[in-house]
């Protein structure tokens, strides 16, 4: 769930400009087809459900594994849509993301799933979104104008240009959400975080970002609860055991939420590139992505530093192991291991040079990754150097 699936980001661009998009809507929504290896498909996440496995990944793919991924089976989805994130707060109980604004539900721990939400409802709220904010700025002007008849003061003309110009461009929001109404589903989600069976969080490309309190059966925007005037990108999400929330995302975007995801507080600019992934522990909070780059926090997100790294390979997927160590990794078969969250890092690279996209522990001391050739389990003694 914290990598920023390389699938997702390698195609983004192409998905939003492809044409004709209905064509491409209607492939979407068609349920995916059945695949011969499963294992060896490009995945781009991968879960717990109690004990099973769940991974997720290209043209609708979900496969299923009830033996620590000795063997996997492909599960019936009604989408073919590349699915790029999977969450769940329950062994029966999932939800996974993709592209097209996807957003499946699971009741049977990830055997058959059902779409719950999707792009044409994203374009819908955002258009809401867009005319409510116009109206409020349309609104403020007129009374800035009516105040300005009567007020010849430098201050007051300023603020009124100043409004005019919001209003600009919140007319041109506008439009553009009504092309996007148009044009129909395209844009991604790129993560999703349940964190209850009730509430969850999927967070995507342009800004996207939706919360929902009952489980899935309604999905609302949480524009106006964040910052980010320029739509950049949200690429990961993350929670503390006692429920702080952190987003990262395009051109260095880092937030914090206190109040369950209502509201998030936008914290120390640490670099103007891309943080693909997020992990927790205690009170560290580790941020990764582009070039390699990594920083820590280990006191909530206040105060961070940057984290050496011996390479360049960018980072798109990690995890926190049962044991405390930490597992990073990304493009050319790079695989980072520190003992603990505070700890140092070291580099070992994958026979395969495959770029990976996300990792959780096993069951027997190893670790499987996921990523462009699909399934790899890695030796956590390798990785350590262990006689």
């Amino acid at each position: 769930m914290v990598a920023r699936r390389l699938i997702a980001l390698c195609t983004l661009c192409f998905v939003v400009t492809a044409a004709p998009v209905y064509a491409t809507a209607d492939f979407v929504f068609t349920p995916a087809i059945p695949f011969a290896d499963v294992t060896t498909m490009p995945l781009t996440d991968i879960s717990r459900a109690g004990e099973r496995l769940v991974a997720v990944g290209e043209r609708g793919l979900v496969i299923v594994s009830d033996d620590d991924g000795q063997s996997w089976r492909q599960a019936a989805v009604p989408v073919s849509a590349t699915l790029t994130a999977v969450s769940f707060p329950t062994p029966n109980k999932g939800w996974a993301v993709g592209h097209a604004g996807t957003i499946l539900h699971s009741d049977d721990g990830g055997g058959s799933w059902q779409l719950q939400f999707d792009g044409v409802a994203v374009n819908k709220q955002y258009l809401e979104f867009t005319r409510s904010e116009r109206e409020r700025l349309q609104g403020e002007v007129d009374a800035l104008q009516r105040s300005a008849d009567a007020s010849t003061t430098d201050a007051s003309s300023s603020l009124l240009r100043e409004m005019e110009l919001s209003l600009e461009d919140a007319v041109y929001a506008e439009e553009d959400a009504r092309q996007a109404l148009e044009i129909g589903p395209v844009d991604p989600f790129l993560d999703v975080l349940f964190v209850s069976v009730n509430r969850g969080f999927a967070v995507g490309a342009y800004g996207m970002i939706y919360r929902t309190e009952d489980a899935g059966t309604s999905w609302r925007a949480l524009y106006g609860g964040i910052e980010n005037i320029d739509r950049y990108h949200y690429y990961s999400l993350a929670q503390t055991e006692d429920g702080l929330l952190y987003l990262s995302g395009e051109a260095g975007l880092l937030y914090r939420s206190t109040d369950g995801g209502l509201s998030w507080q936008r914290l120390e600019s640490l670099y103007e590139g891309s943080l693909f992934g997020l992990l927790t522990k205690d009170d560290y909070v580790i941020a990764f992505g582009l070039r390699g780059n990594i920083f820590r926090s280990d006191d909530r997100g206040y105060i961070w530093s940057r984290v050496d790294n011996p390479t360049e390979n960018s980072l798109y997927g990690g995890s926190v192991l049962a044991s405390g160590e930490v597992v990073l990794l990304g493009s050319g078969g790079l695989v980072l291991r520190a003992q603990s969250a505070g700890g140092t890092f070291s580099a070992f690279d994958d026979a395969t040079r495959t770029t990976f996209s996300a990792v959780i522990g096993g069951g027997g001391g190893e670790v499987l990754a996921v990523g462009m050739n699909g399934l790899r389990l890695l030796d956590m003694k390798e990785l350590r150097g262990d006689d």
